[in-house]
């Protein structure tokens, strides 16, 4: 019996130890460039311009500015897809779900009472807008992402995401006022 509990013990030594760092930001997004349609570019920097607005009220630790923006993004969402002339009904359907769980996100940024879970549910919708980003292929302007932890390998650990047009950005989940952080990624294929 003892010598089983031995190979239990190495096998699980080595699983521990195997590592799994690499890539995996590739969990949180994939960018499809053969996606990419102007006009969906186009109505995503749009998005994209009241995200940033709701970083900054979140970096002023204003709460009222982030659930006010944050609104007016989840009506934003709701009427985008009306405003599509494109006859790609598989783009149409991939940028609606993606503006839904960006709405979803949203909607938990609203909720939100405590500076914690703020920043957990704003991470959150970052993520779904990175994800929303990446499956359309936007490339209209360059998209930075950040890291919390700066840290490239752990964005896992202690990483709370957002992103911008600017390679330099303030940190607006801990924020410090002049202290400017540099990307960790740019949105691209790889």
């Amino acid at each position: 019996m003892g010598k089983l509990y031995i190979f239990i013990l190495s096998i699980l030594l080595v699983a521990c130890n195997s590592p799994e760092k690499q890539g995996v930001h590739k969990d949180l997004w994939t960018f499809s460039a053969s996606n990419n349609d102007p006009q969906l570019d186009d109505l995503c920097t749009i998005i994209i311009k009241d995200y940033e607005g709701i970083l900054q009220g979140l970096a002023k630790n204003d709460t009222a500015d982030v659930f006010t923006r944050s609104k007016a993004l989840i009506l934003r969402c709701d009427t985008l897809p009306n405003s599509l002339v494109t006859k790609d009904t598989a783009m149409i359907n991939l940028f609606k779900t993606g503006l839904v769980n960006i709405q979803d996100e949203l909607q938990g940024v609203v909720l939100e009472q405590y500076p914690e879970e703020l920043n957990m549910a704003m991470n959150m919708a970052s993520i779904q807008l990175l994800h929303l980003l990446g499956e359309i292929g936007y490339n209209k302007q360059a998209v930075y992402i950040f890291n919390t932890n700066g840290k490239k390998a752990d964005l896992e650990e202690d990483g709370l995401l957002w992103i911008s047009f600017n390679k330099k950005s303030n940190n607006p989940y801990y924020f410090i006022e002049n202290e400017l952080v540099s990307a960790n990624y740019i949105l691209q294929e790889n």
